[in-house]
């Protein structure tokens, strides 16, 4: 049967079309029985088609295929012949961001999978070998520090990690800086410089610029971001409780980006009875916790409602198991981890009191007092429970981190005693009473000086211990409040002891920015110095010429 006239005549794809069809780049009409095209019938040509070559791009057909027969896919690039004639291909492991089909549970359990786990080992995929992100900021970084690489390690392995145990160690110094994360190994590096004079060796030597260290670093992360992985959200967390502090924006950003990737991950669900090796479930449980503690205190310290919720994770509280390096099982890395477990049961209960405290619905619902009122007894077991090498942190013998922890207890219960003063303003509320107001007005003055008399007792050797880079913007907020009691209270000895810490405080900061090299003390004496000098100068006046003397409580609130 003939095709009706101005159709598209029809070709089989059993016969290719030839050199000369292909070269003009036009359809061959091929006759099967002439053994000839239309094109080098006309021109008296010889009609040759060549093979298909080895690194042909499409596929090809047999012959023999039927109607119902359909060939599989490509799944390899050719790249070359072996000397048998089979296609020669480029094996390589997976990509960092394959993804995973199936349950969240199983896509959680098979992201864990290391990459010399069986169940990849047949996985095949084809083309170049993926660039190492963050490569180039490594190669800088090394420069920077040159023969003192191997030294920085060991001081971050002995200074940062037993507060904040969140690395595999042995993995770590077993591979090399070959082998780990370019990324990851820059932090690493960065986040020791903090600890530059506890060594005897380098602070014999001038310390590299910080700043430009941590941009680096920084640039090496959003490369990293790129090609995810567990090592990324290490790497954020890193980020985020590292130092110098520089962009509150940017560590939100990456706040939030490493709790969507953690989710992505399913680093929130409790992988205990999970088919992955331990060693994987111990890193999990690390990471996760890292990930909680770094949310709740940004949400404190930025004012910033927190994104995680006890009601969207289950995963157990780590224990020494899970946070000790097998070889390095010793009293002072067992209090080191001890801190990080507190910490975490800090941090719920601060979950807990800035979901209140972040609630815009009014008035409150009755239940929210009775919940305060759990809080706070949730917070003092907590600080009954404590080890007695964390009960006293500025005497001998305690803990590492000890003075973090007692400074991360302090803002907590600041916080809750805001919120208490939030809540107990509300019309609706039962005991809105007057005496009530000032008894909570109290609890918060009080709350605030607590915070200033410690950090006006810390020593040198303190403010050279571990410290989250979040006391840095918790001491800002906790003075403005003191300052706010000081100015609006009608107590004249209340006004006169504020007004007394407040002077302590600057004095101490200035000294210890000064004298010890404190970058903590910056962001309050670059927010806080000058209003608290100029405002404190005009005390002598009578308030009631210069300053309200009526506290709204609702404006002493979170955020």
């Amino acid at each position: 049967m003939e095709p009706p006239a101005g159709t598209r005549p029809y070709r089989s794809h059993k016969f290719p079309a030839c050199t000369a069809c292909r070269q003009r780049k036009i359809r061959c009409h091929f006759d099967q029985v002439a053994a000839q095209c239309t094109l080098c019938r006309e021109k008296g040509w010889q009609c040759i088609t060549a093979s298909p070559g080895p690194s042909a791009q499409k596929r090809e057909r047999a012959s023999t295929s039927g109607p119902g027969e359909r060939p599989a896919k490509r799944t390899t690039q050719s790249l070359g012949a072996t000397e048998d004639g089979s296609p020669r291909v480029q094996v390589r492991q997976p990509s960092r961001q394959a993804s995973v089909i199936g349950t969240p549970a199983e896509a959680s359990a098979e992201i864990a999978q290391p990459l010399d786990h069986p169940s990849t080992e047949s996985t095949v995929i084809v083309g170049p070998p993926a660039k190492d992100p963050g490569s180039g900021q490594k190669l800088i970084i090394q420069q920077l520090v040159g023969p003192f690489a191997g030294d920085l390690v060991d001081l971050y392995f002995e200074y940062a990690h037993p507060c904040f145990p969140i690395l595999d160690e042995f993995a770590i110094r077993k591979h090399g800086a070959a082998n780990v994360s370019s990324a990851l190994w820059s932090y690493i590096i960065t986040n020791a410089f903090s600890s530059w004079d506890q060594s005897p060796k380098l602070r014999k030597h001038p310390r590299p610029d910080p700043i430009y260290a941590c941009n680096v670093a920084v640039a090496a992360l959003q490369e990293d971001f790129n090609e995810s992985s567990v090592s990324t959200i290490l790497c954020s967390v890193l980020d985020m409780i590292g130092r110098p502090i520089n962009s509150i924006v940017g560590n939100i950003i990456n706040e939030g980006r490493t709790i969507a990737l953690a989710h992505t991950f399913g680093m929130n669900r409790n992988p205990t009875h999970w088919g992955c090796s331990d060693h994987e479930k111990r890193l999990r449980t690390r990471t996760w916790w890292a990930v909680l503690i770094t949310n709740r205190l940004s949400a404190l310290a930025h004012g910033t409602p927190p994104t995680l919720t006890r009601g969207q994770y289950d995963v157990p509280l780590p224990t020494y198991a899970t946070l000790l390096t097998p070889d390095k099982d010793t009293e002072y890395r067992r209090q080191g981890a001890e801190h990080f477990i507190q910490l975490c049961k800090l941090c719920e209960i601060l979950g807990d009191i800035i979901h209140i405290a972040t609630d815009l619905r009014r008035p409150f619902e009755a239940r929210v007092p009775r919940e305060l009122r759990k809080l706070e007894c949730d917070l003092d077991e907590w600080e009954a429970n404590l080890p007695s090498y964390f009960t006293k942190p500025l005497e001998e013998g305690k803990g590492p981190g000890a003075c973090n922890l007692h400074f991360c207890f302090l803002s907590t219960k600041l916080m809750l005693a805001r919120t208490a003063l939030k809540v107990a303003s509300d019309g609706q509320q039962p005991d809105n009473s007057s005496e009530h107001l000032r008894y909570r007005l109290s609890v918060l003055r009080s709350s605030a000086r607590e915070i200033a008399d410690f950090v006006c007792a810390l020593k040198s050797q303190h403010l050279a211990e571990f410290w989250l880079p979040y006391t840095a913007h918790l001491l800002a907020s906790s003075a403005m409040i003191l300052l706010r009691c000081t100015v609006e209270t009608t107590d004249t000895l209340a006004r006169e002891t504020c007004k007394q810490s407040l002077e302590s405080l600057r004095k101490r900061l200035r000294s210890a920015r000064d004298e010890d090299d404190w970058d903590l003390a910056d962001i309050f004496l670059n927010q806080c110095d000058e209003p608290i000098s100029r405002v404190i100068g005009k005390l002598d006046i009578p308030a009631a010429c210069c300053f309200p003397l009526h506290l709204n409580p609702s404006e002493i609130c979170y955020g």
